[in-house]
């Protein structure tokens, strides 16, 4: 028999392996779902405020790049921009939970790579747009565990069912769906804590969504529907704007009529609901952080707080809904507590959703060399931001820059979110990218599947209203301008890896080095560079970003041209899904009896609520 003797310096090495494993931070990551930023609603917060902004740091400058529930979380959970994951829309043809199923990529995304760091990844509530009780026997797969919302139940508010690691869902009678997800936070922390490793809980209640069917509002607890009473949404510099504002807007948005005060009343009404039932998850906050301080986990934990796209009330004479890539819509609250993050600060440093995978990444030391770390993530670690939030970016980064360039994009129907029901809009397809810095040069440069542009410098107009790109001349330092963000956006709205890091990095002049996808020593490294004369050839050469019609999906042919030619659009880690199939749920529906979330319902513990949970029957499963 042999023996293996080590040495004191190994044993030490050993030992402090394994503490480090040990001290690695734990993730709580809670994202609500269509909440506003710019319409103030965490102003009405204050368990949120007093938590998190005042314990941590508040970034005022971080986006979605789909504002649309299901593409954006798609993109998150994997990294990756909208056109690379091609998950699109809430539906077919663009994308629902079917198509991420079809596509591969539920065997390829964050929980895979945080348990191969050795993490415990937990997730409850919604994930994503079409898990239902047709095919929820296909869970989300990875996750150490995984309470899945179940359509066409997960906008129910009183009507809560819950699929636990595809198993047959659960009705949960007699409950609000944000004391059961708050109950199921707080058993969870306790049972994660005991656990000995490292531990990621995704934390996603529907609030403040509207309840689905025609003009329906958020449902808050019982408890607060009646506060705010005389609480209005926000008049905003682009509320409801005159003729001469709303006609510089594109495709279906420049026809919107001025919205009379029979509509601004229900949309008041609306903004109430929305702020009500936020008091919900403000008490799944103040419930999730007193039981990580009675743990002794707040200092060795993040909690991120955001919400999966934004939200705008009379923006534009829009009524409500999201879609848009205007600033109300895919500017979305993000607050972040946790070790090393400055206390009450609020920063401008630029991120979007398709960085948090990376990051969360980098908090777990699951690092480029392990063979668990995924090939084609798009984002950017955005650690070192967080801990030092307050560090201003140079005027013209170099090597490594183009944080500052945020791609947005949105593919098929635009939903307007009236009193009365959902207007649905077509021609909504558009690619926009957005310049967002603190140190000037701001701008939003779009173009649509209609053949229009709209181009807004946000320093000066940061309603958005008046619209640079319009007509069909334009002075020179304009004419200079369209040309480079044209550029910009060609590289863009095909970018991939680095290129999506750094997307100039497409974008330099000398023929040897045009659309080459790995690039060193910049000549061009941001857009005061780009914007030197000596560059007009150059830009003036490239093709304009185009769209040959407005589709519900994305279709390579539909939007060439491509920087560079052959974009691999993400087809590499993702397979086929033309012409795919969404699932149907057909069973008898689960009727709620009631409203809950009353004041005694407060601090219902989980493990009261499932003595009257009930399996659906395979009536109801269809």
């Amino acid at each position: 028999m042999k023996y293996t003797v080590l040495g004191l310096s190994g044993l030490v090495s050993i030992c402090l392996g394994i503490e480090a494993r040990a001290q690695r931070p734990n993730i709580v990551f809670i994202m609500t779902d269509d909440q506003d930023l710019h319409l103030n609603s965490i102003d009405h917060q204050p368990i949120v405020k007093k938590e998190l902004a005042e314990k941590g740091t508040t970034f005022d400058r971080h986006y979605v790049t789909v504002a649309k529930c299901c593409p954006s979380r798609a993109s998150l959970l994997r990294g990756q921009a909208g056109h690379n994951t091609n998950i699109t829309e809430v539906s077919a043809p663009g994308g629902n939970y079917d198509k991420w199923l079809i596509s591969g990529q539920n065997e390829d995304y964050l929980p895979h790579w945080l348990t191969a760091a050795g993490y415990n990844a937990e997730y409850m509530g919604k994930i994503m747009n079409g898990y239902n009780t047709a095919n929820y026997g296909k869970p989300p797969a990875g996750w150490t565990n995984i309470w899945t919302a179940v359509d066409d139940y997960t906008y129910e508010y009183n009507n809560v069912v819950m699929s636990l690691n595809g198993q047959t869902p659960i009705s949960y009678p007699g409950y609000h769906q944000s004391d059961v997800i708050r109950a199921l936070a707080v058993d969870r922390i306790e049972n994660l804590s005991s656990q000995g490793k490292p531990f990621f809980l995704g934390i996603s209640p529907t609030t403040p969504h509207v309840q689905l069917g025609g003009g329906q509002w958020p449902v808050p607890p019982m408890r607060y529907a009646n506060q705010f009473p005389n609480l209005t949404a926000p008049r905003t510099v682009n509320w409801n704007p005159d003729d001469a504002h709303q006609k510089q807007k594109v495709s279906w948005i420049k026809n919107q009529p001025l919205m009379n005060a029979t509509t601004i009343a229900k949309l008041d009404g609306l903004y109430r609901a929305r702020t009500q039932s936020l008091l919900g998850v403000d008490d799944i906050v103040e419930d999730v952080i007193a039981k990580l301080e009675e743990k002794g986990l707040t200092n060795n934990t993040y909690v991120i707080y955001t919400s999966d796209n934004g939200w705008h009330i009379g923006s534009h004479r829009v009524s409500a809904g999201k879609s848009l890539h205007y600033r109300e819509a895919s500017n979305v609250p993000f607050i972040v507590r946790g070790p090393g993050i400055p206390a009450n600060k609020t920063s401008n440093l630029p991120g979007a959703h398709l960085d948090l995978a990376p990051t969360f990444l980098d908090i777990a030391g699951l690092t480029a060399d392990n063979p668990a770390f995924p090939p084609f993530l798009d984002g950017r670690s955005l650690l070192e931001n967080w801990k030092k939030p307050e560090v201003e970016p140079t005027q013209c980064p170099v090597n490594g820059g183009g944080q500052e360039v945020i791609n947005v994009e949105y593919w098929g129907i635009g939903e307007e979110e009236t009193p009365w029901g959902v207007n649905r809009h077509a021609n909504n397809s558009y690619k926009t990218v957005r310049l967002v810095r603190p140190d000037g040069g701001t701008y939003l440069y779009s173009r649509w599947c209609t053949g229009e542009a709209e181009l807004y410098e946000t320093g000066s107009d940061p309603g958005e209203l008046t619209n640079l790109a319009l007509g069909t001349t334009h002075d020179e330092a304009t004419t200079r301008l369209l040309s480079r963000l044209n550029g910009l956006l060609l590289a863009a709205k095909s970018c991939a890896g680095d290129t999506c890091r750094n997307p100039w990095s497409l974008l330099q002049p000398e023929p040897e080095r045009r659309e080459k996808d790995v690039q060193t020593n910049l000549t061009i490294t941001c857009l005061e560079q780009a914007l030197e004369p000596e560059f007009d050839d150059f830009f003036a050469s490239m093709p304009q970003v185009a769209f040959e019609r407005c589709m519900m999906y994305q279709y390579r042919p539909n939007e060439t041209p491509y920087w560079p030619a052959n974009a691999g659009l993400g087809e590499a880690y993702r397979k086929p899904t033309d012409n795919y199939k969404s699932s149907s749920p057909k069973g008898k529906r689960v009727v709620s009896q009631g409203k809950f979330g009353t004041v005694a319902q407060r601090h219902v513990a989980w493990s009261e609520i499932v003595k009257t949970a009930k399996e659906l029957t395979p009536d109801q499963l269809g």
